[in-house]
């Protein structure tokens, strides 16, 4: 599974959180009560003629009705590529122009890209010498942010931190297991629970020639045990044991 698919499903899912999660003041001023996912179709007219869908595209109503609605665009991206910030301003004009309103456009660099973890990156045009267009657009660097920092912010920012730095000598079966326990930890339903168990499961995976371990993040106040099957090639069953939180199974 691609990167689009795992984080189109999380962050349709877990929307608010994300905007909460990374820009507060712009998510304090939206009415989620409102929130819609439109249908927004494929872009047919780019130079290159192949037809594009960006990632997440919401519809969602302001507190203080003006503007009335904005449109909030979200890109998942692997890594920084050079004409990336074409890219976003080429969706820009397009939302804006189909919803005819503000559009807010997001870019999550999944693995690489970004100098810091949270700034607004900048893609310009010049003429002869002369800058004829300047357009800027969020960026979040999952690998530029400090997992420490954001562990504790709910289960979404907990299922991120395994994207997000942490200390070289960090126990990765340890990390792995901690964060699960928040995520089971979290009583959310069981699909919401699932994508973000797939979201971790994807990104930090049992460290080769590892058989059962136990761990905790430093002081969460969450440990357990897993249990897996290393050497079984067909498809493997999973127990995420967490106390006092219950089991969560599944397969990989």
């Amino acid at each position: 599974m691609g990167h689009d698919q795992v984080f189109k499903g999380v962050l349709r899912r877990f929307f608010q959180d994300f905007l909460e999660l990374f820009f507060p003041e712009f998510a304090a001023r939206l009415d989620f009560e409102s929130l819609e996912f439109p249908d927004k179709g494929l872009f047919k007219g780019f130079p290159d003629g192949v037809p594009r869908e960006p990632d997440v595209v919401a519809r969602v109503r302001t507190w203080e009705g003006s503007p009335e609605i904005v449109i909030v665009h979200i890109e998942a991206q692997a890594t920084t590529k050079p004409d990336f910030g074409r890219r976003m301003f080429e969706y820009y004009a397009l939302l804006w122009l189909q919803f005819d309103a503000p559009v807010f456009p997001v870019v999550l660099y999944v693995k690489e890209g970004g100098r810091t973890g949270i700034e607004s990156a900048i893609y310009r045009h010049e003429l002869f010498g002369r800058e004829v267009m300047r357009f800027q657009y969020a960026s979040v660097a999952l690998a530029q942010i400090a997992g420490e920092e954001y562990v504790e912010e709910g289960p979404l920012a907990a299922a991120l931190a395994a994207l997000m730095r942490w200390g070289r000598d960090l126990d990765r079966l340890g990390l792995r297991i901690g964060l699960l326990g928040r995520v089971v930890a979290s009583g959310l339903d069981e699909a919401s629970m699932f994508l973000l168990v797939n979201l971790i499961e994807t990104y930090l995976p049992v460290p080769a020639g590892a058989g059962r371990g136990a761990g905790a993040i430093p002081e969460a106040g969450i440990e357990c045990d897993e249990r897996f099957l290393v050497d079984d090639p067909g498809p493997r069953r999973q127990s995420l044991t967490v106390a006092p939180c219950g089991t969560i199974n599944w397969y990989e």
